[in-house]
């Protein structure tokens, strides 16, 4: 859940001046505060009460280093008090943390910032809604910081204590507590109390999740969330959020990619960003795809994905629908369950597959979001939910080789109570092998035998069987209670190497073990294997023959080569040059392998070759392909030869340029970059060497290959708002400038023969570099121009022809002549803007809408379409209002007071005519902006493309 901090108000506060001296005592409404002590007095607007903040530590004007205490009371003076519902810190008058409970006081570690005067300022928002002015103090920050330090570590996932096959992991999992509140202290308590193998924090640092919320209300090493940091993979919520940036907890947490996975104990975790800020959860986007890879290349059959919303819920937040394609991807993979937070209660859903249809090996949804920070109810009921209950509490899960045992106890001050408990069965296909068997022995016996001996492997689901490998073919499969196996199929006096490899019921076969090798006895009577892989090499002087090795049980001590069935030697390597035969006539050779014993092989098979001296014929009709800048084709018809042509030379200006296979094409790229002629021939080569005389001789000339000139002088001048001209001086080229390309930014914006060009597509007070380059006929282009750099002047503004605002709680007010418009989250409060256009002409390029904030909030607004136009700013309330479109066009995000808000609403606005926008909060926060009535009223800024 995301409450919004309200827009802070002064209305009906009264300012008491503090006055301070060493040693005096200042009394504020009967308070006695010392002089280290800054307050601050303010009435509710209702006038029922007075509120006195004061800043209590550190006192204005110190020097912090290091780590310092800050403490604030909050104290009803006069009058009933409403309570105190929590304090805003902020620093520098921007948003540094929020306090939930008394006493008022956190950790501010100085050296996360840069050293220097700073303020730091706090205010109370009483629970009737009432938030007082800040009490601020200032204060010297000195670290030695000059900016403020940059964390350039980089988080990994932390190390896992393995657990035995029949030993539960323990994985702890919960969210939405890291608040500082009492029942956080509980729910954490019970977490350490657990000793979990691993914590699973599933989102949501309360308020901003800034890092000194994080330090504070995720706590360090004693206290809260933190005392489990060494266990905890985290994922981020959208309370880190602010805009698109979650700074604190990628500072907090060493820069933590925002998606990842790991293995621990035979479950795979899958962790995952699911907010709409990061809003990349749908296909083709990067999280997507690679969730796709990792699910595909996942081996377990168990696995766990975590994110902060739950995709199914019955609380009082939202579902996220946008995480339904991620479901369908995981249900497809068989993922075990889902575990998410957002909700502050507990849910458990049933087994459900693609699209949420209950399904017995579907994925289980678990919402834990009960970790502290206020606790939310149920608004709807599904038959697909098992279980619900709203007590803070936390998730136990005992995770197995192949199920969980899950356990949700609620968590208080004494202790904790199981609330509910199941067992998940991993649906996934078994893809984890077994381990290798292990001490694989072998013993030599004289019939000859080999026995072989080794220790069990083991597997997630257990082992069905081995496989015995000798020389590396399988010879035997064994059944699972197997530990030795004799092989009486071997030879004698003969070298054997055997190894093993384990299998489970689903086909996984472990890696092999270390190999053993063993010598049988007895006399040796087996000839080597043939010798492999023999080819024959002809030159004009010898036959070249090779080989790959034969192999032996004792060794192979030499090769017998014959020619045409002919020993004509006997060598002991894998090579053989035979010069001894007769030039240009074909023969055929072998090569058997002899080993220490006389035993003989078979003979490899034959080849034929021929000692070659003849060259082939010389390459006809040679003519040129194709002449192109910077290159030559060339081709020529085959040349003939009694063995056959094995390559062919290039020749240009009668020096070697290349040799090509056989093929009958070459391309020159080496050729120079302005028009030169080249003589080129070709020869044929054979496989023994031969060259063929040469082929006949074509001459060519090399196409343009210069570029122009770089054009000179570019000069840039904005005409309008949406018009810049352009001049240059021209460019030159060898054969003549064709045109020139016109850069914007770096980008090619279009082309024209001439030295001028007018840009009609510029936006209205924007920055942007141009450039030039010319070409030739032939494609040539040259280098880039100078920039030049121009600023179009501002668009005219269109003044609101209406505006006002109407509010759910006084649904027949009427606003229409209030000098601000407002929006708010509660009660409900939409702003409209009417505009009319005329007098343009063209199209619209950009369109945009500009306010002026007279009360920032952190949450600002939408804007949103209006379809109807007709509406009086007189007669308009909240009954007759036009309806406000779902679409969002733009937000603003956090809005700052005394400033102007410029936001791109294109898709609003089509030219002439009458447009109405429509201004919703973004959430709980009400902040108001200058209406038509006062001296900063809204305007639309139109850009247009005549």
């Amino acid at each position: 859940m995301k409450p919004r901090r309200a827009t802070r108000s002064s209305a009906g506060s009264t300012v008491v001046a503090v006055f301070m001296a060493a040693g005096l005592t200042l009394i504020l409404s009967g308070r006695a505060e010392s002089a280290s002590t800054t307050c601050h007095a303010s009435t509710a607007p209702s006038g029922a009460y007075t509120v006195l903040v004061c800043l209590t530590q550190p006192s204005s004007g110190s020097t912090l280093v290091g780590d310092t205490t800050v403490t604030a009371t909050v104290n009803v003076t006069v009058g009933t008090s409403p309570g105190v519902g929590k304090t805003e810190w902020s620093l520098d008058g921007q948003y540094l943390l929020t306090d939930f409970q008394s006493p008022h006081q956190f950790t501010l570690s100085s050296a996360d910032f840069a050293d220097g005067a700073h303020t730091i300022g706090v205010a109370a928002k009483m629970r009737d809604g009432y938030i007082t002015p800040e009490t601020a103090i200032t204060v010297t920050f000195a670290n030695g910081n000059v900016t403020p330090p940059e964390n350039t570590r980089q988080w990994s996932v932390p190390p896992i204590r393995a657990r035995g096959p029949q030993e539960p992991f323990v994985v702890a999992a919960v969210g939405d507590g890291a608040g500082g509140e009492t029942n956080a202290v509980n729910v954490t308590n019970a977490l350490v109390g657990w000793n979990p193998d691993l914590f699973l924090y599933l989102g949501d640092v309360y308020e901003d999740g800034t890092l000194t919320e994080f330090k504070n209300w995720y706590g360090g090493p004693t206290a809260f969330f933190g005392r489990l940091r060494d266990v905890t993979t985290p994922v981020v919520g959208n309370h880190e959020y602010t805009g698109n940036r979650a700074d604190g907890y990628f500072n907090f947490w060493d820069n933590i990619p925002h998606y990842y996975s790991y293995d621990a104990n035979g479950w795979h975790f899958i962790a995952i960003d699911s907010t709409s800020n990061y809003n990349k959860v749908a296909p083709g986007s990067p999280q997507y795809e690679w969730l796709v890879a990792d699910l595909a290349a996942n081996r377990s059959p168990c696995t766990m994905v975590f994110w902060h919303h739950p995709l199914f819920s019955v609380g009082s937040e939202d579902p996220a629908p946008r995480m339904q394609a991620m479901w369908d991807l995981m249900a497809a993979q068989h993922v075990t369950m889902l575990v998410t937070a957002h909700d502050h209660n507990y849910q458990r859903w049933t087994p459900m597959g693609a699209g949420g249809v209950p399904a017995a090996d579907g994925i289980v949804e678990l919402v834990v979001g009960g970790g502290g920070h206020s606790s939310q109810g149920f608004l709807s009921s599904d038959a697909r939910v098992v279980k619900t209950n709203k007590s803070y509490g936390a998730m136990r899960m005992d995770l197995y080789g192949n199920r969980a045992e899950l356990h949700y106890h609620a968590a208080g001050a004494t202790g904790t109570t199981l609330v509910d408990s199941s067992t998940i069965s991993c649906k996934g296909p078994d893809r984890l092998a077994p381990t290798a068997p292990g001490e694989l022995t072998a013993t030599v016996n004289p019939t000859p035998s080999v026995s072989l001996a080794w220790t069990p492997a083991t597997d997630t689901y257990g082992v069905t069987g081995y496989r015995v490998y000798r020389d590396g073919t399988a010879v035997a499969d064994l059944p699972a209670t197997a530990t030795a196996w004799t092989d009486t199929s071997v030879a004698g006096a003969t070298r054997y190497e055997y190894t093993l490899d384990a299998v489970d019921a689903a086909g996984n076969r472990s890696v092999r073990s270390q190999p053993v090798a063993v010598t049988t006895l007895g006399p040796d009577t087996t000839p080597p294997s043939v010798p492999g892989g023999l080819v024959a090499t002809a030159s004009p002087d010898a036959v070249t023959l090779a080989w790959s090795p034969s192999s032996d049980n004792v060794g192979v001590t030499g090769y017998e080569v014959l020619r045409d069935g002919t020993v004509v030697a006997t060598v002991p390597a894998t090579t053989y040059a035979d010069s001894a035969v007769p030039p240009d006539e074909s023969h055929v050779w072998t090569v058997r392998a002899v080993d220490a014993a006389g035993n003989v092989s078979v003979a490899a098979n034959p080849v034929t070759a021929v000692r070659d001296t003849l060259p082939p014929s010389a390459p006809p009709n040679l003519r040129v392909t194709g002449v192109a800048p910077g290159a030559v084709g060339l081709a020529w018809d085959a040349s003939t030869d009694n063995i056959g042509v094995a390559r062919y030379r290039v020749f240009r200006d009668g020096t070697l340029l290349a040799e090509t296979s056989s093929g009958l094409a070459f391309l020159d790229d080496t050729v120079g970059n302005t028009r030169t002629s080249y003589a080129y021939h070709v020869t044929a080569v054979d496989a023994a060497g031969n060259a063929s005389a040469p082929g006949n001789t074509v001459t060519v000339t090399t196409a343009d290959a210069s570029p122009p000139t770089v054009p000179t002088n570019l000069q840039a001048a904005a005409a309008g708002p949406n018009q810049v001209l352009l001049s240059w001086e021209p460019a030159t080229d060898d054969f003549g400038v064709a045109g020139y390309t016109v850069y914007r930014n770096g980008t090619a914006l279009g082309t024209t023969t001439g030295s001028s060009f007018t840009d009609s597509t510029a936006l209205s007070e924007t920055s942007y570099t141009y450039g030039v380059s010319a070409f030739d006929a032939s494609g040539n282009s040259s280098g880039p121009s100078t920039p030049a750099l121009v600023t179009t002047p501002a668009a005219t503004p269109i003044a609101a022809v209406a505006d006002t605002y109407v509010k759910a709680s006084s649904p027949t007010s009427r606003y229409g002549s209030t000098p601000v418009v407002r929006v708010d989250g509660d009660p409900v409060t939409n702003a409209y803007l009417k505009f009319t256009v005329s007098g343009q002409a063209g199209t619209v390029l950009r369109a945009r809408l500009r306010v002026w904030v007279a009360a920032g909030s952190s949450s600002g607004f939408v804007v949103r379409p209006v379809a109807d136009s007709t509406w009086s700013e007189t007669l308009t309330n909240w009954d007759n209002a036009p309806a406000i479109g779902d679409t969002s066009i733009a937000a603003s995000g956090r809005t700052t007071s005394g400033t102007w808000v410029t936001l791109d609403i294109t898709p609003l606005i089509s030219g002439n005519g009458t447009f109405t926008v429509g201004l919703t909060s973004s959430g709980g926060s009400s902040s108001s902006y200058g209406s038509r009535e006062s001296s900063t009223p809204p305007q639309l800024l139109l850009d247009m493309r005549s």
